[in-house]
């Protein structure tokens, strides 16, 4: 069944149908003169995972931040593990059993694989046989990770970046996890963006001007974690192509090479290992997790309920399986 915030002025109908770990009440926050979030309440029980969906723009983020501590509350309520929660400095809160990826993934980029994992261990304080049993729990969740621990974190695709960081903060041993837009990776405009150039140079030909416009999405591709290996091949030849002009032959090399980049952005690199990991941490029973997510198939295959936002305000909620077409249409889609 699905419920409107207009129909209940109390959380307890949103509530899990065992304890909630995570609770908000009420909760209102500004940034600057503005008022963000408008009455939101939410509930997260140990073992469950529950989406946090909506529009760009609605307030998911600065939920999240207001539960760790990023941002104030002016008014409202946040209890975690049954203790008063919006009272306590950011630190206290991570402390208290919070761990948060936020958007972006904010792994170290010139520290190894490995030792941003030990990064997480550290500020938990686990040693030896602790630390060893839960650096391979995560290696069980993301195998890749123990394929690449000497690697540096900044020449990881976003999807790896993304394993790494949700690993780190699974090494504080949080009763809670946050994530925030787990799957996302390359835009869809810069996959779109790829055919229309793949297009120009099949219909045109080589050209002065699709050299330069190669070289700023080269830039834009970096941006958003596609691994060097797969771009440096790329930027050589244009490299070359902007010296010596448009060259038929290099072209055809830079056409190939984009339309592999091309097919491998649009792959669930992200998709399926983080899915596979939730679905494992649900399986354990003893972890909490909310995620922000725009993905609607990820959030049914992942989640027990969902939370919809529109204008700062919790407007539709309930068990996953009513998150249906005809919801997605109303609250979610563009």
């Amino acid at each position: 069944m699905i419920l409107s915030t207009r129909e209940t002025t109390s959380g307890a109908a949103i509530a899990p149908a065992s304890g909630s770990l995570l609770q908000l009440r009420a909760i209102e926050t500004y940034i600057g003169g503005s008022r963000i979030l408008r009455g939101v309440d939410l509930d997260v029980a140990a073992g469950e995972v529950v989406a946090l969906m909506g529009r760009n723009g609605v307030g998911k983020t600065t939920t999240l931040k207001s539960i760790t501590g990023l941002l104030p509350l002016r008014s409202g309520e946040i209890r975690f593990d049954g203790k008063r929660l919006d009272r306590l400095a950011p630190d206290a809160r991570a402390r208290s059993g919070i761990g948060y990826v936020p958007q972006g993934r904010d792994v170290f980029p010139h520290l190894s694989v490995q030792e941003n994992l030990e990064i997480g261990l550290v500020v938990h304080g686990r040693r030896a046989a602790a630390a060893r049993s839960a650096m391979d729990r995560v290696f069980e969740l993301f195998p890749v990770l123990k394929q690449m621990l000497g690697r540096k974190g900044g020449v990881l695709s976003g999807g790896q970046q993304q394993q790494l960081a949700i690993g780190r903060a699974l090494l504080t041993d949080p009763k809670l996890i946050i994530l925030d837009e787990p799957t996302e990776g390359i835009q869809p405009s810069i996959i779109d963006q790829i055919g229309d150039t793949l297009k120009k140079l099949k219909s045109e030909g080589p050209r002065r001007y699709l050299v330069g416009e190669i070289d700023h999405m080269l830039l834009h591709l970096e941006l958003q974690g596609v691994p060097p290996a797969n771009l440096d091949p790329i930027r050589s030849r244009v490299t070359v192509l902007q010296n010596e002009g448009p060259r038929s032959d290099l072209m055809a090399e830079v056409a190939e090479l984009l339309a592999h980049v091309q097919q491998e952005a649009a792959k669930p690199e992200i998709i399926e290992p983080i899915g596979n990991a939730l679905k494992k941490l649900k399986g354990d029973g003893s972890l909490a997790i909310l995620v922000v997510e725009q993905f609607v198939d990820f959030c049914r295959e992942v989640a027990d309920r969902f939370y919809a936002m529109d204008r700062g305000a919790v407007v539709a909620w309930g068990r996953i399986d009513a998150l249906t077409d005809e919801v997605v249409k109303e609250h979610l889609q563009v």
